[in-house]
């Protein structure tokens, strides 16, 4: 994420985030699931406004009108944790400007969670020890951790364990968002955890290597099956991203859908199967890069 100062405040650029790989290990005790993971942060944002408010109050404002803006959303859950665990009077004016899909497994809301975090922790001055940020950030939400070791990370647990990763080049996606959307809990309902996971070691060693084309080889999302047979419209975004041959490194959907992604081999290649999909109407297509 990006936090910079404004004349009035604090504003964040929040990422949205792809699965590279997501495998489910078993059902905890808990009822979430273990998972392993390699996510990455992608250059999509939506971005975030933070003015003091000395009285204390927590207020939050969206340009999406279907999103709430209540104590259920997680910006405002964020901000109230951190005001509870760190004893500030203070509150904020908080304004959201959307650009990562909901539904669609980038991880917004999360996102704008873990950026709240971190603009309130400055706004208001309160220095949270990093380790007691992690823990309120995975109490948040499974993958609000996993913002605060972006761009590359290996999460582990329900999402919560995050060890940063780091990236030997720029990757270049190919995005689309379909406008149909997947409730997360709803895939996980329908998830039959397998008998024997897959390793993340291959993807990871492919990713730290840096070669698009092993890394495309190795890209994997136990979820995706279990998505599209929710969703059979989705069929078509898989085929025509398939269609595009050695343009790509290969595809995968995102977390539990509904968007998906190509990698690149270069940003070339991702730029031209973009202008390809987009002529297909099959949703938003736009190229987005993580790394140095």
């Amino acid at each position: 994420m990006i936090v910079r100062p404004t004349a009035e405040g604090v504003e964040v650029l929040a990422p949205a985030k792809l699965n590279l790989f997501l495998e489910i290990l078993g059902r905890r005790p808990d009822g979430y699931h273990e998972i392993e993971s390699l996510m990455v942060a992608v250059d999509l944002y939506d971005r975030l406004t933070f003015v003091d408010d000395p009285s204390g109050r927590i207020a939050l404002r969206c340009d999406d009108p279907t999103l709430s803006t209540g104590p259920d959303n997680l910006v405002v859950k964020a901000a109230e944790r951190l005001k509870a665990a760190s004893g500030c009077p203070r509150g904020a004016t908080i304004a959201l400007h959307k650009a990562i899909p909901a539904q669609a497994g980038l991880a917004g809301g999360s996102s704008d969670a873990a950026a709240t975090l971190a603009a309130l922790d400055r706004l208001w001055d309160v220095r949270t020890p990093p380790g007691r940020m992690d823990a309120l950030a995975g109490e948040i939400g499974s993958d609000v951790v996993f913002f605060r070791y972006a761009p590359a990370a290996v999460c582990r647990g329900r999402g919560e364990r995050v060890e940063a990763v780091t990236l030997s080049r720029a990757l270049h996606f190919v995005l689309i968002c379909p406008p149909v959307g997947l409730s997360t809990a709803e895939v996980y309902r329908h998830l039959r955890p397998p008998e024997r996971p897959r390793p993340i070691g291959p993807v990871l060693a492919a990713l730290v290597d840096g070669r698009p084309a092993p890394l495309g080889g190795s890209l994997f999302n136990r979820l995706q099956p279990v998505a599209e047979a929710l969703r059979p419209a989705l069929a078509p975004v898989r085929d025509a991203l398939a269609s595009l041959g050695p343009a790509l490194a290969g595809h995968l959907m995102s977390g539990s859908g509904s968007a998906y992604f190509g990698l690149g081999r270069d940003r070339d290649a991702a730029d031209a199967a973009a202008r390809h999909l987009r002529t297909l109407g099959l949703g938003r297509v736009r190229v987005v890069t993580c790394g140095p």
